[in-house]
């Protein structure tokens, strides 16, 4: 499985629900992530920009998008970015392959 983590605004109608509701958030999140054979490894309500970051494992992008996608349809989230993490080792070992030279004047 690959690992994500997804920043996110919630919308006033989910910013209502977390003030007035009773909603278990992270509940929330992980019935929505294993319905695509997803797992949450993490998820924090944040202070700033995002109001929520989410930790989690999906076979693919998709399956972490549709999530997003659902969550923006229902009316409760505003904004969604999803990251996908990469494995450093591999990254330079890539690197170490590019062919590149950089222009002269």
């Amino acid at each position: 499985m690959k690992t994500f983590i997804s920043l996110g605004i919630y919308s006033q109608k989910g910013a209502d629900g977390i003030i007035n509701g009773s909603s278990d958030r992270r509940a929330a999140m992980e019935k929505m992530m294993n319905s695509v054979g997803g797992k949450v490894l993490d998820y924090h309500i944040t202070r700033g920009q995002y109001d929520f970051v989410m930790i989690s494992q999906a076979d693919t992008f998709e399956a972490v998008a549709a999530c997003a996608l659902k969550a923006k349809a229902a009316g409760t989230l505003s904004e969604a970015i999803t990251l996908e993490s990469v494995d450093l080792t591999v990254v330079r070992e890539m690197g170490n392959k590019v062919d590149f030279s950089a222009p002269t004047s």
